[in-house]
């Protein structure tokens, strides 16, 4: 992979080549916090190109190179809270979880009970239903912590926050998961309601 802060010293230096670059490197990792955070695979890919179109309009914008992925991150979740906050009721969670989209390493840190003998795609579908109900700063914190590996130094800095309060959100966004997932397996016909909530616990902004 190509320097990041060379590509975006080309890209400001008029080589066009340079942001397909940052495109292709990036890509995935935008859509998978947009499909973790939105459970629909076409808003995420809606919000792929709507972040993408602000970085190419703004990168000029970034002081420090080396701040690009948090600036990154930061600018798709904005637009995947506009888009869920816009309709929250027109968001589904009923996209049938896809062959290529099993297997995520975050799956298997965001366990279901060791008892339960599941198809690794339901077992998928029923931790993003788990995800759903999680209020914004829970779910946000987890979709960077568990699927996009980023530590809790990176989870911080994106989400504008103290490590201390990054490190309570992300604690009570797994337990939080587990006890969904324990409501959808004693339920399995019932999904969750999505959250609206920002202050799902008191402990949240400690």
């Amino acid at each position: 992979m190509a320097d990041l802060e060379e590509i975006i010293r080309r890209f400001l230096g008029g080589d066009g080549e340079a942001f397909n670059q940052i495109v292709r490197q990036w890509e995935t990792k935008v859509y998978n916090l947009a499909w973790r955070f939105l459970g629909n695979r076409e808003d995420a890919q809606d919000i792929v190109q709507e972040t993408f179109l602000s970085v190419f309009q703004s990168l000029r914008n970034l002081r420090d190179p080396k701040s690009f992925p948090a600036w990154l991150y930061r600018i798709a979740l904005n637009h995947c809270r506009a888009r869920w906050r816009s309709r929250p009721g027109d968001l589904s969670l009923n996209d049938p979880v896809s062959p290529e989209e099993e297997g995520d390493e975050g799956e298997s840190r965001v366990l279901l009970p060791a008892q339960q003998t599941r198809d690794p795609l339901e077992a998928m579908d029923l931790i993003r239903k788990s995800l759903a109900g999680l209020s914004e700063d829970h779910r946000t914190a987890i979709i960077l912590k568990e699927y996009l590996g980023l530590n809790l130094e990176e989870v911080a800095e994106v989400m504008g926050c103290p490590l201390s309060t990054a490190k309570s959100r992300v604690y009570h966004g797994l337990r939080g998961v587990q006890r969904n997932l324990k409501r959808l397996l004693s339920r399995p016909r019932q999904g969750l309601r999505p959250s609206k909530s920002t202050n799902e616990t008191t402990d949240e902004h400690r």
